[in-house]
């Protein structure tokens, strides 16, 4: 794919008549360049991940500023955004995971095609669009990403496979909790449990991300 490419979700088209089917879905992303060697690792992570989870998600790669991404997770209930980390401190294949609201704001002079993520959000929604009521950004350290080149870094493909595999693995065991069977309420003529006989529900800790996943690294899409 080249500089600059969208290609739209399996099966489902790009723009405002492919919409419809995208309600409560999750559509994997890959973003990167593939004739930027390492760079291209969140296409290679994307697809495997999507294949792992076969029909149960939309696949989409793209090579593209943030605002041309808009229409691309339209109508998405989740996205998962799988991308090269760029980080000198950190060791190449370092996975990090994050949410848009915990990437830092942007500062500084930009133009809309480098409207950081977060704030293209917060655009989509303001121009009335469908946005995800949830996104997460998976990354893989990386070293440098403006080499060409077609085959990643020795320390980046020993990693890449493991990675996106975890990936899959995270998406599969939360399903069940996100979209399982509710518990049957009890029906108008029969009493409700007291507090006593109610079974004790056991409050799980809760995981925040890191604000900044190692505090020295970026993700190389322009105004992230």
């Amino acid at each position: 794919m080249g500089v600059g490419a969208v290609g739209p979700p399996s099966g489902r088209p790009v723009g405002e008549a492919g919409r419809a089917g995208r309600e409560g879905r999750t559509l994997v992303l890959g973003l990167g360049n593939k004739i930027l060697s390492d760079d291209g690792v969140g296409l290679l992570a994307a697809r495997r991940v999507a294949e792992r989870m076969g029909g149960r998600v939309d696949h989409a790669e793209a090579c593209v500023a943030t605002l041309d991404l808009l229409p691309v997770i339209a109508g998405y209930g989740r996205v998962l955004v799988v991308d090269a980390y760029l980080s000198e401190a950190d060791p190449p294949g370092r996975a990090v995971r994050v949410t848009p609201e915990s990437l830092p704001r942007g500062f500084g002079y930009r133009s809309f095609h480098t409207l950081p993520f977060r704030e293209m959000l917060e655009f989509g929604r303001a121009c009335g669009l469908p946005m995800p009521r949830e996104v997460v950004i998976h990354g893989l350290c990386v070293r440098e990403v403006s080499t060409f080149g077609r085959t990643l870094s020795p320390g980046v493909e020993r990693r890449w496979r493991a990675w996106a595999d975890g990936i899959a693995r995270r998406e599969e065991a939360a399903r069940p909790r996100r979209g399982g069977p509710r518990e049957a309420r009890p029906s108008r003529g029969s009493a409700a449990p007291t507090r006593s006989e109610a079974p004790a529900r056991r409050r799980r800790p809760r995981r925040s991300l890191p604000r900044d996943p190692g505090g020295r690294g970026s993700f190389r899409r322009p105004g992230w």
